[in-house]
């Protein structure tokens, strides 16, 4: 009989199969239980229908210690996870007065009152352990079956995370009883995965340790390496600081993070520890560059201005474009964004300015200027170095790949003038 997995879980919603709603729970569930030192290891999606949930649910809790259910158990009709766990295990649906009572108060402290359908919420498999849910109508729970156990969870992602922290993360560390599986994080910009794979070599492969995933990103590659269960510590420290060093020697500053932090934050903790400051003026990536940085926490630090000037006459008035450059280059090239990246240095008063201009698309490319095109610059006092690049993809994309080019064109430029 094949070896029984971890963890599996199984996300319910037509929404999901029909692609009117992405899913959020896998990377936060994968990431967080590495910390218990177990693994997801398979993934299901499933409709909202009760004899199809039941019937996987029956067909996987062979196979893994833990299966993990998120969303429908909202008041609706089609709402209906709690009633396939139930048919699955053969346990009838109970009432429970006390979670109808708090569900009664949670609307009254908003002014309102529950309907009818919202009883169904109270309602779970015959034995369950029940979760409150302080941000939502929803209670998760959990049933044990046989030497497993199942977890349902409602489906948003701010009522989810914080009912699994409190309530199904504890309960799966006593399960397992194992040490945190050792993660490291490798972070790269501006490479791509099978360019990234060629430079790497033997550094990457072969571990013995660890295990390898090469993931992409909308601005360039991170390696992830999972410890192996039992790998010993020194082989782990030896096979990370091996593939650290060649990371620095093949890529330089396009390798810019070992750990979790975004380009912005590595900026930005720069920027901090430096005592400097940057303001953005963006066209081309519309506040993306100024919605990076200020997700740090803390930027207020560092960050004291972005203005985006998506029209000419904005670039004139909010930036000092001079109508000349403009008239005489167009508002998508060097010569723009260099007086835009000085000018919002100049009336910030700020150590850096950073600029994006650049046509993202599908419309208003012309033989000489494509869609993806982008000049993205950074001035200092007595200088500004801007790079022109071509992005690939739609134009969200180009966008977002542009931002992400912007900060690390300056976090480049701050490792030169450490």
């Amino acid at each position: 009989m094949p070896a029984r997995h971890d963890i599996e879980v199984i996300l319910v919603g037509d929404e999901l199969l029909r692609g009117q709603r992405g899913d959020e729970h896998l990377a936060f569930l994968g990431r967080e239980v590495r910390a218990l030192g177990v693994r997801v290891s398979r993934a299901h999606t499933v409709g909202d229908d009760v004899a199809a949930i039941a019937g996987l649910v029956r067909e996987r809790l062979p196979r893994t210690r833990a299966l993990i259910l998120t969303g429908g158990l909202g008041p609706t009709a089609d709402d209906v996870t709690r009633e396939g766990v139930a048919e699955a295990l053969d346990l009838g649906l109970e009432f429970d007065e006390p979670t109808w009572a708090w569900i009664r108060e949670f609307f009254a402290a908003r002014g309102r009152t529950p309907t009818d359908a919202n009883r169904r919420q109270a309602h779970f498999p015959a034995g369950s352990e029940i979760f409150a849910n302080a941000r939502g109508t929803a209670p998760g729970f959990a049933v044990t079956a046989g030497d497993a156990v199942v977890f349902v969870l409602p489906g948003p992602p701010p009522e989810l995370q914080p009912m699994a922290r409190e309530f199904v993360f504890p309960r799966l560390a006593r399960l397992f009883d194992l040490p945190p599986l050792r993660v490291e994080t490798f972070r790269t910009i501006g490479v791509g995965e099978s360019q990234l794979v060629e430079m790497l070599g033997d550094a990457a492969a072969g571990l013995g340790a660890f295990t390898v995933s090469w993931l992409p990103t909308v601005a360039g590659v991170d390696v992830v390496l999972t410890a192996r269960r039992g790998a010993e510590a020194a082989a782990m420290d030896a096979e990370a600081e091996r593939l650290h060093a060649r990371l620095g020697e093949a890529l330089g500053t396009r390798y810019f993070e070992r750990g979790e932090r975004p380009i912005a934050g590595v900026v930005g903790d720069l920027l901090a520890a430096r005592g400097e400051t940057l303001s953005a003026a963006e066209s081309l990536t519309g506040g993306t560059v100024a919605r990076l940085v200020t997700a740090h926490p803390g930027a207020s630090a560092y960050f004291l201005a972005g203005v985006v000037a998506y029209a000419d006459e904005a670039k004139r008035e909010l930036l000092g474009v001079r109508a000349e450059t403009l008239g005489q280059y167009g508002a998508v090239s060097e010569e723009t964004c260099t007086e835009m990246a000085h000018g919002i240095r100049r009336r910030s008063r700020s150590t850096y300015g950073v600029a994006t201009t650049g046509i993202a698309g599908p419309t208003g490319a012309t033989p000489h200027k494509p869609v993806g095109l982008t000049f993205m610059g950074v001035a200092w006092e007595g200088g500004v170095q801007v790079k022109r690049v071509i992005y690939p993809g739609d134009r969200s994309a180009v966008r977002d790949r542009a931002a992400h080019g912007a900060l690390w064109l300056l976090y480049d430029h701050l490792r030169r003038h450490a």
